[in-house]
């Protein structure tokens, strides 16, 4: 603790006399006002079983992380010097971490502490900047890695005494360096290739555009583990908004309550979704056609580095704080397809600076940048032409009615009735009485002409035949209607869509199963959107005649591909179906009154990248 305090009071001191001087005091000060106070180069050279890492600083970091001191006569003795070099060694080792695609820390081996010649007498008091420390480390592990992430905690995020790590890092094979600057608890993971690793340098420009297309292919796009990702989506139904974080930036915002600082567990996973869900809810208002639309959460998930986690739903377990990401996926309903839409991000911070975004609207590509460097951050999309949702037409019944009339049988009994009366009742009756009752009966009649009228069948229906190519032609419009139902986004709009095709204690049973048929359960069970149907073979197996209406059975097998985008890549699967349906006359419509599912067949997901 007394040593912390002295380095406290010893940085507060050096900033009081940069204050004062501006700067224009001795060599140690200016150097110090050129560069952060701690700076570590790190060359790193990643081997199939082993890492070496090669690193050089000042040192002046004896002074500010080991606690040496200059004696009264301002001289740093150089024994204690060289004593602090070997400590901080094992400091370095301990504070720059190298972890695997599981979050588990490689050991590190100190096989170099290398000699700094030092004057006998010592090192005069704003000298040290003049020596120079190297250490050379080593990570062994028993598989050739597919990624490696480097952490550096020199100095914490945030404190008075900053500290950087220049990693220049080559993969064997290859004499291409990647290169990064690690600010603390900033880690950064790297990728390896071993089969196809990056190029040398006198590579041709078409040799370069081929590999990075196939590490584009491989990463499925996703190629940076330390940046935020934004992909839009305007569609017909929605606005989407998907993000990809990593974790340990969205931990220098959010306090998740973990029992192991280096993990989050299943567990601590499902306690911080509500955390993460009041963040991304509140500072990223979206407007659609003029309306503020408040945001749906589809989605929260934890990933890895294991790159299937994208392609499927990713597996629940425990993720590295160090090289895990979060996935959050919000959803803007629209009630009409969107042809404005306003988007802006809120969410800066030290870790999240800048956000790239991609935006795919219908069928076109768009990108933009949001940066706590702009003072407008809004994305504003006009669509040039509107965007209508397919029209369902009823499929009419070409048929004649029966032809009929109408008979008012109470007028022609009264008829009847006078007209006997006349013949046959002045006998009985008396002329005059019998005169009498047959105007009566004339009148009531006449009374009752529009009354009690019993329709009459002079002519039967002529109904449709049933031809097979009728009978294709009426089921291939009927089985279109029922899928393009679902380019509608509200079930109540399904429902309504579906009402044109199907009869009515058909609907909630045809929902509810072509809805599962069309769910991804390797993206969680989102539904997929239906790209393309096509019907291979059907034939009619009976028809019926009842009355004035008409049945027909339909057996067919089709192929129905659908598909769902995420993190700007598609997942597409064709599945292949047989089903027998049957086909009825529902006043002048024809309409599915019957469905039996015979055989289903799921294809495998096929993974594409979007082109951005």
């Amino acid at each position: 603790m007394g040593r912390l305090v002295k380095i406290f009071y010893r940085i507060v001191s050096r900033l009081l006399v940069l204050i004062v001087w501006f700067g224009v005091v001795n060599s140690a000060a200016a150097g110090w006002s050129e560069h952060p106070v701690s700076i570590v180069e790190a060359d790193v050279y990643v081997q199939r079983f082993k890492t070496t890492m090669r690193l050089r600083c000042f040192a002046e970091d004896l002074e500010l992380l080991q606690g040496v001191e200059a004696l009264e006569n301002g001289i740093y003795d150089s024994d204690e010097l060289r004593a602090a070099h070997r400590d901080h060694a094992k400091f370095l080792a301990e504070r720059i971490q190298l972890i695997d695609s599981e979050g588990k820390r490689i050991e590190a081996k100190i096989t170099e502490v290398q000699e700094i010649e030092l004057p006998p007498e010592g090192v005069r008091q704003g000298e040290l900047m003049n020596y120079r420390l190297g250490y050379v480390l080593e990570f062994a592990y028993e598989q050739p890695p597919d990624f490696l992430t480097i952490k550096q905690m020199i100095v914490g995020q945030g404190l008075l005494l900053p500290s950087e790590v220049k990693v220049l890092l080559k993969q064997e094979g290859s004499d291409t360096p990647y290169l990064q600057m690690l600010k603390p608890d900033s880690p950064e993971t790297f990728r390896f290739d071993w089969t196809n690793p990056v190029l040398s340098k006198d590579a041709t420009e078409a040799e370069w555009s081929e590999w990075f297309e196939q590490q584009r292919e491989q990463t499925l796009g996703i190629t940076s583990y330390s940046s935020v990702y934004s992909f839009i989506y305007v569609t017909p139904r929605e606005v989407r908004h998907e993000i990809l974080i990593p974790l340990a930036s969205l931990a220098t915002v959010i306090d998740f309550q973990r029992v192991d600082p280096s993990y989050l567990d299943v567990a601590e996973q499902d306690a911080a979704q509500q955390l993460v869900m009041d963040f991304f809810l509140h500072d990223n208002p979206v407007v659609i056609d003029g309306i503020p639309v408040q945001p749906v959460v589809d989605r929260i998930d934890f990933y890895g580095l294991d790159l299937r986690d994208f392609a499927v739903q990713a597996e629940r377990r425990k993720i590295s704080m160090a090289n895990g990401r979060i996935g959050v996926i919000l959803s803007y309903s629209a009630k009409t397809p969107p042809s404005a839409v306003n988007i802006k991000w809120n969410l800066f911070n030290n870790a999240i600076k800048t956000v790239d975004s991609v935006i795919f609207a219908y069928d076109k590509v768009d990108k933009t940048q949001f940066s706590s460097f702009i003072v407008n951050n809004t994305y504003e999309w006009r669509s040039p032409e509107m965007h209508e949702l397919p029209q369902i037409v009823d499929v009419r019944a070409e048929f004649v009615p029966a032809k009929q009339i109408a008979v008012p049988m109470l007028s022609f009994f009264c008829g009847l009735m006078g007209v006997t009366t006349l013949l046959f009742g002045r006998k009985l009756l008396g002329s005059a009485v019998a005169v009498v009752a047959a105007v009566v009966l004339g009148l009531i009649g006449a009374l009752t002409l529009n009354y009690v009228r019993v329709p009459v069948t002079v002519e039967s229906a002529k109904l449709p035949v049933i031809v097979d190519e009728l009978a294709r032609d009426i089921f291939e419009k009927l089985h279109a209607n029922i899928f393009r139902a679902f380019d509608y986004h509200r079930e109540e709009e399904i429902y309504d869509a579906l009402a044109h095709s199907v009869d009515g204690p058909m609907l909630r049973k045809l929902y509810i199963q072509l809805r599962q048929s069309l769910e991804n359960q390797e993206q969680g069970g989102a539904v997929s959107r239906i790209d393309h149907v096509q019907i291979d073979e059907g034939s009619t197996t009976g028809t019926r005649a009842v009355g004035d209406s008409l049945s027909f059975d339909y057996r067919c097998n089709w192929q129905l591909v659908g598909s769902v985008e995420h993190w700007g890549h598609i997942h597409q699967r064709t599945n292949i179906y047989d089903g027998a349906f049957t086909i009825s006359m529902v006043g002048d419509q024809w309409k599915i009154t019957g469905i039996k599912s015979l055989d289903e067949k799921q294809g495998p997901v096929k993974t594409n990248l979007r082109k951005f």
